[in-house]
């Protein structure tokens, strides 16, 4: 049975925000990053069946299926994906929609070549089980060798919001050291309330800790890179950790695994 309690709570938090007309608005546009066109031309197969999580108001969804792809889009929030059929529906392409919980998939095994998380959604998903639980969904509906695309932030980056993640960290010590009621109870949490911010709950979880999600959820990396440095053509090295920007993960499933 899915475990209730703290993480329907965060999911809530997370629905309450993007079901918000005013923060749906924000994402009626459309287009793959540079770095998100680049990875999925090096990565996905022409013809793939692509699941696109997270789809949001089809910023992806309808980019991907212009390419040839065939593509099904899911999101947690209805007026999401009511905005997604509109603009699919305007831009003339079809694709299939639905509301859907990342951690809970709706599709049968082995039914995808490929799975794409955008905009960092891995981060909104509650708590660590909660993404381990995404990426056991992910790999039982891709076929064997099926890649996963998704980005994330990174704790270590130098930007305008180090100071803010500083701030979650210290209340995550302060209530595992000092028991200080806090609601900030892994390490990468960050809780907001401001009306202005649209992502109330976040979790930036260094970039060595999803990989090792990745593989105990029978997952191969196959590449990992910022997003400045996919769209720079450069290859990766330890100033990437600092540089500001999302970090793209490319995963595979692992032949092992089987379907």
């Amino acid at each position: 049975m899915r475990p209730q309690g703290r993480e329907d709570v965060i999911k809530k938090i997370v629905l309450e925000a993007y079901e918000d007309p005013d923060i749906v608005a924000r994402y009626i546009h459309v287009g793959l990053w540079p770095a998100e066109e680049n990875l999925v031309l090096d990565f996905i197969p022409d013809n793939a069946t692509v699941l696109d999580l997270g789809c949001g108001a089809g910023r992806t969804t309808i980019p991907l299926a212009e390419m040839g792809l065939n593509v099904v889009g899911i999101d947690l929030s209805q007026a999401m994906v009511e905005a997604a059929r509109d603009q699919a529906s305007a831009a003339d392409v079809e694709v299939e929609l639905a509301v859907m919980d990342a951690m809970e998939l709706e599709f049968p095994e082995a039914h995808f070549d490929a799975a794409l998380f955008s905009y960092n959604g891995i981060e909104l998903v509650p708590g660590c089980s909660g993404k381990r639980r995404v990426f056991e969904q992910i790999h039982r509906v891709l076929k064997p060798r099926g890649r996963l695309i998704f980005s994330s932030h990174s704790p270590f980056a130098f930007n305008r919001f180090a100071l803010m993640r500083l701030k979650a960290f210290v209340r995550f010590i302060a209530g595992r050291v000092l028991g200080v009621p806090v609601r900030e109870r892994e390490f990468g949490e960050r809780f907001v309330d401001d009306e202005w911010e649209e992502a109330r709950y976040l979790q930036i979880l260094p970039p060595s800790t999803l990989i090792r999600l990745l593989r105990e959820s029978g997952f191969d990396l196959l590449n990992y890179n910022t997003r400045q440095r996919i769209e720079s053509a450069r290859k990766w090295s330890w100033k990437g950790h600092f540089e500001d920007g999302e970090r793209f993960y490319v995963a595979e499933k692992s032949a092992e695994a089987g379907s």
